[in-house]
């Protein structure tokens, strides 16, 4: 019994399978390791595919505001070469400057670049070629390693360029532009012309054409039941944010300060020009639904506060005939459906574009529509012009699922472009 015991006692310890768990959760750690290596690999992958169309769709963006200043810039030589010009109107071509280029060709993208291309046969030579990708910002810019190695052996940098080169518009990805006439808005700086400074709110032009503006009764529901407010009050509101005093213009008074004591945070007019015309949304009064309504007629680039009417739309001619006609005499429901329209094709048609501002106003004038007084008539002559130096492009680059745009206005000269605001997103 005693050695039955003692070899019972000598036996190994029995194995409870804990090598097996050590290697069971080894085999998690790894896989978990594994898995979140190549989940992150995968990402970073990605992300640089995305970051590569993301450039390509920015440049491409760029490209489109290159090639469309391009063309005002072309239109503007143009319209000052008289002997170019009539050669034009020979073949029936007119071209009358940026401006009704702009209007001819509101967009421009890629799909018509590649008709155009072909349409001749796809007849450009390399001369041809490498010119239209420079001025399209995708030539040879021949940095200084290429000068250093042209001066020896050029065999090498010759295939390496022919198998580097591209034909003309042999490239992944889209951009289309779009153009709008900053000349045929209401600029809003007007306000701070020191010429206007001494005028009442009612007799100042920017005002006056404001109030054209927003006149229409079908706006009645906006200032009387959800703004409450009137509309010179607004006009006014506009006013003080740019005049250097204190005092809320019109017949309101007190301080134009305490218009913004219920903001949070809380803060004063700016008494300087605005900078963007998305400032106008911090005017007290300006809320969404106005700015989504009359934001679109505003600039603040033109420098002259004159109006193309031969770029302004329907709605910019009604503002500037009601701010300085009798109404009394043409009801709006005739002026709206009959005398706008006749203008407008008359415009488009025969006898064609407005030449000057006195012939804007003869036009007028014949439709029955009378000015209130003759100062009003020569107010309004000198607030009009058939000319446009200022344009907004606004160009979006597509590659893939990428997208970049690029929003700028431009003032054209026959010298070139100067960018007066540049905005990317």
């Amino acid at each position: 019994m005693i050695r039955r015991l003692s070899r019972r006692s000598h036996r190994p310890p029995r194995q409870r399978g804990i090598a097996l768990i050590l290697s069971m959760l080894m085999i998690v750690v790894m896989t978990a390791f594994s898995m979140e290596f190549n989940y992150n690999s995968y990402v970073d992958n990605l992300s640089s595919y995305h970051y590569k169309d993301d450039t390509r769709s920015y440049y491409l963006a760029k490209s489109g505001v290159r090639t469309y200043g391009l063309l005002l810039i072309f239109a503007r030589q143009l319209s000052s070469n008289s002997m170019l010009s009539g050669m034009l109107q020979s073949f029936g071509i007119t071209i009358d400057g940026p401006d009704m280029m702009c209007r001819s060709l509101p967009f421009l993208d890629t799909a018509m670049l590649r008709a155009l291309q072909n349409f001749g046969g796809g007849s450009l030579d390399e001369d041809e070629e490498s010119g239209l990708l420079g001025l399209l910002g995708m030539g040879d810019e021949g940095s200084e390693d290429s000068g250093v190695r042209s001066r020896g052996d050029t065999s090498e940098l010759e295939g390496e360029q022919e198998s580097l080169r591209r034909k003309l518009l042999e490239f992944e990805g889209d951009f289309k532009v779009d153009c709008a006439d900053e000349s045929s808005k209401i600029d809003l700086n007007g306000f701070a012309n020191n010429r206007w400074a001494a005028l009442p709110i009612d007799q100042h032009p920017t005002a006056q054409m404001i109030y054209g503006l927003i006149s229409p009764p079908e706006y009645d529901p906006l200032f009387e039941e959800r703004l409450k407010m009137d509309r010179w009050e607004l006009i006014g509101n506009i006013k003080d944010w740019v005049d250097i005093d204190d005092q809320r213009s019109g017949i309101w008074g007190g301080d134009e300060n305490s218009l913004y004591d219920k903001y949070e945070p809380r803060y004063r007019s700016k008494s300087a020009p605005f900078d963007s015309v998305e400032e106008l949304r911090m005017v007290a009064g300006v809320t969404d639904e106005v700015w989504a309504t009359f934001g679109s007629a505003f600039s603040i680039h033109t420098r002259n506060f004159k109006i193309n009417v031969n770029a302004a739309s329907p709605a910019m001619i009604r503002a500037l005939i009601r701010a300085y006609t009798d109404p009394t005499l043409v009801n709006d429901q005739k002026l709206d459906n009959e005398i706008i329209p006749l203008l407008m094709a008359e415009r488009m048609f025969l006898p064609g574009p407005f030449r000057n501002s006195s012939d804007f106003i003869s036009r007028v004038k014949s439709k029955g529509i009378a000015f209130t007084t003759p100062e009003a008539e020569q107010q309004l002559k000198g607030l009009l012009s058939t000319d446009s130096k200022v344009f907004r492009l606004t160009s979006t680059g597509y590659v893939n699922d990428s997208t970049r745009t690029i929003d700028t206005v431009v003032r054209v000269s026959s010298n070139g472009v100067s960018y007066l605001e540049w905005k990317e997103r």
